[in-house]
């Protein structure tokens, strides 16, 4: 009878063993943290913003300066950017780019925004609570849409001296989506590059 029940207990062993073996490893997931801004995606008639991912602390800055050249004979091109990303699954949402073309070291600014947006509508830009800025949607590819526009001495003054940089458009639906990058750290990286 012992050896019957010591026979019966190493096979029911087994099969649980088997059936663990059996079951699909769980790999452990962590969300993705993309290295510029996280954002969540913005819902109609609300304002998604650059946020740590802990979600706790406040949004440290995140414009990131780089220059680079077609060769060692050509001028530099300089530019800093920000960009939002949909926390979950790093997707690009948005991004703002300036640039300082070195032939007339005049910055310009280019908005890449999400595709799915009311063309008409256009794209306003603004700094904390000062008047909107209107900007035309010049084209839209499989990436997304994209307004560009010379930027000012007063408009770079309100940049670097400003908190909150929001990027209003509207979805298909003609409600309105404000997406707000945060200017804290823009100065330091755009005297980087000038």
């Amino acid at each position: 009878m012992r050896a019957f029940l010591l026979i019966a207990s190493i096979f029911s062993i087994a099969l649980m063993n088997s059936a663990e073996a059996q079951q699909p490893q769980q790999k452990p997931t962590k969300p993705a943290t993309p290295s510029k801004s996280s954002a969540a995606p913005a819902a109609p008639g609300t304002t998604a913003q650059a946020t740590p991912a802990d979600g706790n602390a406040p949004p440290q800055p995140v414009w990131t300066s780089r220059c680079s050249s077609d060769g060692r004979k050509t001028a530099l091109l300089c530019e800093v950017e920000q960009s939002l990303f949909i926390t979950k699954t790093g997707q690009l949402v948005a991004s703002v780019n300036v640039k300082v073309p070195p032939e007339t070291r005049q910055p310009v600014m280019m908005i890449q925004l999400p595709v799915g947006l009311f063309l008409p509508g256009g794209v306003n830009l603004q700094i904390d609570e000062s008047k909107p800025q209107a900007l035309v949607i010049q084209t839209c590819d499989l990436k997304g849409c994209y307004a560009a526009t010379t930027i000012s001495a007063e408009l770079l003054s309100a940049m670097k001296a400003g908190k909150r940089l929001s990027v209003i458009f509207q979805n298909l639906n003609k409600e309105n989506v404000n997406l707000a990058f945060v200017l804290s750290g823009f100065a330091e990286s755009y005297d980087k590059i000038n």
